[in-house]
């Protein structure tokens, strides 16, 4: 084989290896099946059927892993609501898993970084877990910000990325002189993508939901 044609494929192999990397890095958790039918998620590269988590199990996972890690019973339930509604064979199409929709290198970040012990994703409790601690750790990036505006940043980073977020509060930062932790999810917003904008408003309106509707649950 000439030179500049094993030259091509070794750079055209190369480009491909990049460009795959940066897709799984883009593409975090989709935002998945709500009631309504409009599910965006796939089970079929693992071929598994769908696994519907009952009210009442949801609702005591959220409590005890909310419990255990700081984050409010009603966001834990808006974050699964979001992510796969409730389904916890759920694979989004760049292969996030579960009932809060993991990342594989989220859930090798989580195995080195937590408490917790995830031996499957789609181990529902194991998933939960996870999922909580991983959201508490990214609220605990944000100190010194409101405590509102706090989980609306670490679920903009659950999503998109905390590395995204964080330049987007320094761009914001810059251009109006504001610092960081006077920045606003509203001023952030826009230098998002588009499903992170609609991921943040649509899980703080299911902890909304939840909070008023927990008790009968």
């Amino acid at each position: 084989m000439k030179p500049f044609i094993k030259q091509l494929i070794y750079t055209l192999g190369s480009l491909s290896l990049v460009l795959s990397l940066s897709a799984c890095d883009m593409e975090m958790p989709s935002i998945a099946n709500l009631p309504d039918g409009g599910g965006r998620f796939s089970t079929s590269s693992l071929r598994l059927p769908a696994r519907k988590i009952s009210q009442s199990e949801s609702v005591k996972m959220a409590k005890t892993q909310g419990s255990r890690f700081g984050v409010d019973t009603a966001l834990v339930l808006g974050v699964i609501t979001q992510e796969s509604g409730f389904n916890a064979n759920a694979v989004s199409p760049v292969g996030a898993m579960g009932l809060m929709q993991l990342m594989p290198s989220t859930v090798k970040h989580i195995k080195s970084a937590s408490p917790v012990r995830i031996a499957s994703a789609f181990e529902p409790s194991q998933n939960v877990a996870a999922g909580t601690w991983y959201l508490r750790s990214l609220y605990n990036q944000f100190q010194g910000y409101p405590e509102e505006r706090r989980w609306q940043f670490a679920l903009a980073s659950y999503n998109g990325g905390i590395g995204r977020v964080s330049n987007a509060i320094t761009k914001v930062s810059k251009a109006t002189g504001k610092s960081r932790t006077q920045v606003t999810w509203s001023e952030v917003s826009p230098y998002m993508p588009r499903e992170t904008r609609n991921y943040v408003p649509a899980v703080m309106s299911h902890r909304t939901y939840y909070r008023q509707h927990l008790t009968r649950v």
